[in-house]
């Protein structure tokens, strides 16, 4: 029997056979994916030619395609050019111009009688190329996991009417999970468990990326065994092991694919191939992922290392766009009611979202979410230096009202843009700096033009913690106009400093901030709202100091990640017992042969 992965071997100086065998593991993910029967998909195999040793998914000069059957698993490519650098891939067919890889072969050198190979007996992601191409950089596409790009895949249109049934394995016959292994360096003390996520420091999109950050942390002092599995766009650390949590950062085989959903597809795959090596000297106790983006790996893993799965939602498409209006925004939508009703454990960060989950997915009233909020990490930050702020436009003798986060549409920073126009006409020695990365950048920068602003208001871009904090040190009021805002991170971090915050009587922020008792709150998307509740600061310097130190005593006590790790941790036990029992139960039902 074969095994499975991808094998080349030169039979003569031109033809190189090819034989293959696509993982159980895989085909099941790629159902869930896409939500197709692999049976239904059209199977193809590509050759490159590639530039170098190491294929990245770009670096190749041209490539042959054939069609393949469902059950074959070889084939033969002939009159191959000698001296040359080649690479094969068994994939699926989405669309005439887009190909799905599964499983990418080493690269073979074709020489007058012989071929060099790499190690073949491996499946594994090839190492990624570093060239800095001028491919989409999704890093500056995606808020909270939209895309923005002007085009959309060409697959979702073509996936039909299919309603998903998780595939199954049978574990009796087929053994995807053996219980019987016996795991080398075991801590039977602690139980490993896998964080799944597509950001994790340092690469950081948004408020994702510093919650699973801060969770795993917690989680670790609660005696788990932490292993978190996430992207790897910036070529970090593939493999880390910090602050007592293991990471492991890996990258799609089309990493440069110019479709987001392709590339989050690929994410998955990848995702996947790391957990099932892991699984052969660990038991993961448990699964958790965080939203659709590593839903698909997270469904597939739950069957395949027989392990639960919690599932956490922070934000939907529909809310993000206030409704469902284009083919893209349905698949992202489709991915998310996917996963949540495929999933028995559910955590949402505020009361807010565990409403918008039941109003958006018409979810049964006995279906059981857990509330538990997001939090923050105060550490001991050292005195700030003139280095931290020397690229930020501060102006000295001037009062400073700071904003930060994604910019996008939904973080409204058009309203406080409106806002600082009239501000400015009253208080002549306000200005405003805003800092944050997102698509919307470039229009608000113009907007600020219009307006004549370009001394009052500032879009600086992406800042680090460090100036983040610097920021917040040197701010008269921090602001947070959102329209849709599940949590608030930011939010909690300026109240955590004791800064007098005006927050939009929105989402979770509303959880958050309590009315002129630890901030002030504003009405989303409008402009004299928000003109109004900077006034009271200015003008009540007394007031805005007792609510900045009613803040700052409020995320003590409510959001420390200790809090919320131990909130988590109940979610966790509950799983893992009902795991045990239906597997019990599973069991006790098989008759012996």
């Amino acid at each position: 029997m074969m095994e499975e992965g991808i094998n080349v071997s030169l039979v003569s100086k031109d033809i190189l056979s090819i034989t293959w065998k696509v993982p159980d593991f895989i085909i099941s993910l790629v159902e869930n994916y896409f939500e197709l029967l692999f049976t239904s998909m059209i199977s193809a195999i590509r050759i490159y030619d590639v530039t170098s040793i190491i294929f990245d998914g770009s670096n190749a000069h041209y490539y042959l395609e054939a069609m393949i059957g469902e059950s074959q698993e070889n084939w033969k490519f002939k009159n191959l050019k000698a001296n040359r650098n080649y690479c094969v891939e068994v994939g699926i067919k989405i669309s005439e111009n887009q190909f799905f890889p599964l499983l990418r072969s080493n690269t073979v050198r074709t020489w007058e009688n012989k071929a060099i190979f790499e190690d073949k007996n491996e499946i594994e992601v090839s190492s990624s190329s570093k060239n800095n191409d001028a491919r989409r950089n999704w890093n500056d596409l995606v808020s909270t996991y939209s895309y923005y790009g002007k085009s959309y895949p060409s697959f979702i249109y073509e996936r039909g009417q299919f309603s998903c049934q998780i595939k199954k394995p049978n574990i009796y016959l087929k053994k995807p999970f053996d219980k019987t292994t016996i795991f080398l360096h075991e801590d039977h003390k602690r139980k490993k468990i896998l964080l799944l996520t597509w950001e994790y420091p340092p690469y950081i999109i948004g408020g994702l990326s510093r919650h699973v950050h801060g969770l795993a942390g917690g989680l670790h002092k609660k005696d788990y065994e932490v292993h978190v599995i996430t992207a790897n766009p910036n070529h970090q650390i593939q493999e880390e092991f910090s602050d007592g949590i293991h990471i492991y950062r890996v990258n799609p085989l089309l990493e440069k694919d110019n479709d987001f959903l392709s590339w989050i597809g690929g994410l998955n795959l990848a995702m996947i191939q790391k957990v099932m090596e892991l699984s052969k000297i660990h038991h993961f106790s448990l699964i958790h992922a965080h939203d659709w983006l590593v839903g698909a790996c997270g469904l597939t893993l739950k069957e395949f290392i027989a392990a639960p799965l919690v599932v956490t939602i922070h934000a939907t498409e529909f809310g993000r766009n206030n409704g469902i209006y284009n083919e893209l925004q349905r698949f992202i939508y489709e991915k998310e009611q996917q996963l949540i009703h495929h999933t028995k454990h559910l955590i949402v960060c505020s009361t807010y979202m565990k409403k918008e989950l039941h109003h958006v997915f018409s979810m049964k009233k006995d279906k059981r979410i857990w509330t538990i909020p997001n939090g923050i990490e105060e550490k001991g930050h050292k005195g700030i230096t003139k280095e931290v702020l020397s690229a930020i436009p501060i102006q000295k003798n001037k009062r400073l009202i700071f904003s930060v986060g994604r910019i996008v549409k939904e973080k409204g920073f058009d309203t406080l843009i409106e806002a600082a126009y009239k501000l400015h006409l009253i208080y002549p020695d306000l200005y405003f700096i805003i800092a944050g990365k997102g698509p919307m950048l470039n229009e608000y920068r113009n907007k600020v033009i219009e307006k004549c602003l370009q001394d009052v208001v500032f879009f600086i871009g992406f800042v680090t913690d460090e100036q983040k904090n610097a920021l917040f040190s040197n701010c008269t009021i921090a602001v947070f106009p959102s329209r849709y805002e599940p949590f608030g991170i930011v939010a909690i971090e300026s109240l955590s400093k004791g800064i007098p915050t005006i927050a939009s009587n929105t989402g979770g922020l509303k959880e958050i901030i309590q009315h002129e008792v630890n901030g002030l709150l504003m009405e989303a998307g409008n402009s004299d709202s928000l003109l109004e509740q900077v006034v009271t600061y200015l003008e009540n310097e007394s007031k805005a100091r007792k609510i900045g130190s009613n803040g700052r005593k409020m995320v003590e006590s409510v959001f420390s990640w200790e809090r919320i790790a131990k909130e988590t941790n109940k979610v966790y036990k509950e799983a893992i017992i009902n795991n045990k029992v239906n597997s019990s139960s599973v069991v006790g039902d098989i008759n012996p042969l």
